[in-house]
C-alpha cells in the first residue's frame, strides 16, 4: 500500500508539471540577464553591467578601459585582500570597451546608482542615472558606489554623467 501511494505521489510530482517548474525558473533567469542590456534606436548603444561594488579607491568620476592590461590594473586595485581569488576579469571583443563609473552621490549618502539610458551625441556618451537606496550600503555605511559597464560601439571622446 505504501509503495502504491509513493508511486502515485511521484507520478503526480514528476508527471504533471514537475519538470515545467524548472523550465520556467531558467526562463526567468534568462529574462533577468537580458534586461541588463539596453539599446537606443538611432545609434543603438548596447551595454551590460559587469560588476557593482562599493570601495573607496582613487578613481575619477568615469574611466574608459580599452585593453586587457588596463582592466587587469583596475581589478588589482579593486581586489579584496580578505580573499585569495579575485573576481573574474572581463575580456573585451572587437568594438567593445569598459566604462567605470564612480559618481559622487548628491541625494543618497549611502546609496547606489542605476543606469537609465545611454545616448551618444557628437561622440560624447551621455550616461543618465539615478541614485537609489541600497540597504547593504546603508548598513555598512558605504558611500563609494562603483559600476562597471561593458559597452558595444566606438570609444567616445568624452563622457557626461547626468543625474535624473
Amino acid at each position: 500500500m505504501k509503495r502504491v501511494f509513493l508511486l502515485i505521489f511521484l507520478l503526480f510530482l514528476f508527471g504533471f508539471g514537475g519538470g515545467s517548474a524548472c523550465t520556467n525558473l531558467s526562463a526567468t533567469k534568462n529574462v533577468v540577464e537580458t534586461e541588463s542590456v539596453m539599446s537606443k534606436n538611432n545609434n543603438e548603444i548596447k551595454f551590460s553591467e559587469v560588476r557593482r561594488l562599493n570601495k573607496n579607491i582613487p578613481l575619477k568620476e568615469y574611466t574608459i578601459l580599452q585593453s586587457f592590461e588596463e582592466t587587469l590594473k583596475l581589478y588589482s586595485v579593486m581586489q579584496d585582500e580578505r580573499f585569495s581569488r579575485s573576481q573574474p576579469i572581463p575580456t573585451l571583443s572587437e568594438n567593445e570597451f569598459l566604462l567605470v563609473l564612480k559618481p559622487t552621490l548628491k541625494t543618497q549618502q549611502y546609496g547606489d546608482i542605476e543606469i537609465e539610458k545611454l545616448e551618444e551625441e557628437k561622440s560624447v556618451l551621455k550616461v543618465y542615472y539615478k541614485e537609489i537606496n541600497n540597504e547593504e550600503y546603508l548598513l555598512n555605511k558605504e558611500k563609494n558606489p562603483i559600476l562597471i559597464l561593458k559597452i558595444e560601439g566606438k570609444v567616445p571622446s568624452g563622457v557626461k554623467l547626468i543625474t535624473s
